[in-house]
């Protein structure tokens, strides 16, 4: 019986190793082995400058992490200072794009969302702003 656990455990372990939430249909990269940060933001909406900063405290606590900020450039005008935060990430590409295939791909009907995955790609954070409360899958909050 031991033996038989034992070979149940590492096939459950190889199991949930294999999960990958990455959505398929994002054009962002994932780099195998390291966690990644994504934000969808609209420049317009109330919280955009709130949510860089979080993104770059977010950044600073997950040292080797990888970061994509998507701004969605055709929901309203993106300020100043919102632009010197989005040039101050670390370890950070920003994307700027005209169409919501992004936000398509991760489920962001409109605001702000942060995904955080860690280096398997499996879904750690799920912060979605667009009014529906954020959910943690994790065991830890990073907002």
């Amino acid at each position: 019986m031991g033996k038989q656990s034992i070979l149940l455990a590492i096939c459950l372990a190889a199991l949930i190793a294999q999960r990958d939430d990455w959505p398929a249909e994002s054009k962002l990269e994932r780099t195998a082995g390291c966690s990644t940060a994504v934000l969808l933001l609209e420049p317009s909406h109330q919280d955009a400058e709130v949510a860089v900063e979080a993104f770059a405290a977010t950044m600073g606590e997950r040292l080797g992490a990888r970061g994509h900020v998507v701004v969605l450039a055709g929901q309203g005008r993106l300020s100043a200072r919102i632009l010197g935060a989005l040039g101050r990430l670390k370890e950070t590409e920003v994307h700027f794009v005209q169409d919501q295939q992004e936000a398509t791909a991760f489920g962001l009907a409109n605001g702000i969302g942060l995904y955080v995955f860690d280096a398997w790609g499996r879904l750690q954070q799920k912060d979605d702003r667009s009014g529906e409360a954020p959910v943690v899958l994790g065991s830890f909050r990073l907002i």
